[in-house]
C-alpha cells in the first residue's frame, strides 16, 4: 500500500506540473533564463520533498501553485515594463561585429574565447573573421550570424518601449535625433514595440488604440 501511495502521488506531480508548465506558457520551455530556471528548480524540488514526506504533501502542492502563479504575474509585469526585464531577465550582448571582439563585454559576462570557439564550431564556423555579428542572449546562448549570409549589421534599435544604447553606439546613430523624428509623427518612443535599423533607415512597429495585429511602418533618417 506504501508503494501505491508513493506512486500516486508521483502520478498526481506530475500532471500538476505539466498544468503548471502550461500555464506559465511556451517562453519558460522554449527559453529559459537564469531566473526561470531557477524558479523551476525549485518547484522541483518542493515537488520532491512533497513524494517523500506524507506530512508535507499537500503544502508542497500549495508551495508549487503559489509560485507558479507568483512567476505567471512576473512574466506579465515583465511584458509590460522594459526596465523589469533588464533586471530580471538580463539584456543580450554584442560580442562580435564584422570579424571583431568586443572584448570588454566578454569578460563583464565572463564569456571566454574557449566558450567562443566551441559555440563556433557547433555552428561549423571556423574562423572568427567569418562571423558578421556575434548575440550573447539572456538565456546564455550565442547566436553567430555569418557573413556569407549576411551583407550589414542589423540591431533592434528600440525593445518593448526602450532605446537599446548599445546598438545605438554600434550603428552610430543620433539618439536625440530618432525621438525627435518619431516625435515630429506625434510617436512616443514607449509605444514602439520593435525598430531595428538597415541601409539609413528604421524598421518599426508601434501600438496605437490598443491594435492587436501590428503592421510594419518605414522611418527614413534623415
Amino acid at each position: 500500500m506504501e508503494a501505491l501511495w508513493i506512486f500516486t502521488k508521483i502520478f498526481i506531480l506530475y500532471f500538476l506540473l505539466i498544468i503548471i508548465l502550461r500555464f506559465l506558457g511556451k517562453r519558460e520551455v522554449g527559453q529559459l533564463s537564469i531566473f526561470d530556471l531557477v524558479i523551476l528548480l525549485i518547484i522541483a524540488d518542493i515537488a520532491s520533498i512533497g513524494v517523500d514526506n506524507d506530512e508535507f504533501f499537500l503544502y508542497c502542492i500549495l508551495c508549487v501553485i503559489i509560485l507558479a502563479i507568483l512567476q505567471k504575474v512576473l512574466s506579465l509585469l515583465i511584458v509590460k515594463i522594459a526596465k523589469l526585464r533588464g533586471v530580471v531577465d538580463g539584456n543580450p550582448v554584442v560580442i562580435i561585429v564584422d570579424g571583431k571582439i568586443n572584448y570588454k563585454n566578454m569578460k563583464k559576462e565572463l564569456y571566454t574565447i574557449d566558450d567562443l570557439v566551441f559555440q563556433m564550431h557547433q555552428d561549423h564556423i571556423m574562423n572568427i573573421d567569418e562571423i558578421r555579428l556575434g548575440i550573447l542572449e539572456n538565456n546564455g546562448t550565442l547566436s553567430l550570424f555569418r557573413k556569407t549570409h549576411f551583407d550589414s549589421v542589423s540591431l533592434p534599435i528600440i525593445l518593448s518601449g526602450s532605446i537599446q544604447e548599445e546598438a545605438i553606439e554600434i550603428h552610430k546613430l543620433n539618439k536625440e535625433k530618432i525621438i525627435k523624428l518619431f516625435g515630429e509623427k506625434n510617436i512616443e518612443i514607449k509605444d514602439i514595440l520593435y525598430a531595428s535599423y538597415k541601409d539609413k533607415e528604421l524598421l518599426y512597429y508601434y501600438r496605437k488604440d490598443k491594435e492587436e495585429i501590428l503592421t510594419p511602418n518605414i522611418l527614413r533618417l534623415k
